[in-house]
């Protein structure tokens, strides 16, 4: 059954592969080559669209207008930046535009 550990396993912490967004970081580099902000963090992490949308309160549709460019909240990036163990300040870093940062709900 998946998301099942075997006797004896503990869960891996997140937090300690955690590297602050930079130039070398890999989400830079898969921007770089051609990959949105979103999609990149997406398959950094390998959370599939439904287990994101429990994990954050998104709903599914709403991740699925995020990966096709739309504006973000900074509601939103806290919660993406938690579900992915890092800081929020990191995907805002991500983000191609500034002006895809905005105030709201």
């Amino acid at each position: 059954m998946p998301g099942r550990r075997r006797k004896g396993e503990r869960p891996i912490e997140k937090s300690q592969f955690y590297m602050p967004f930079g130039d070398s970081h890999p989400i830079a580099l898969a921007i770089r080559t051609g990959s949105r902000w979103f999609d990149a963090w997406q398959f950094q992490n390998s959370l599939p669209t439904v287990r994101l949308a429990k994990l954050t309160g998104i709903p599914a549709d709403r991740l699925l207008d995020l990966s096709c460019g739309a504006a973000v909240t900074r509601l939103e990036v806290a919660a993406l930046a938690m579900a992915y163990g890092v800081q929020p300040a990191d995907i805002i870093a991500s983000l191609p535009d500034p002006a895809l940062l905005i105030e709201g709900k």
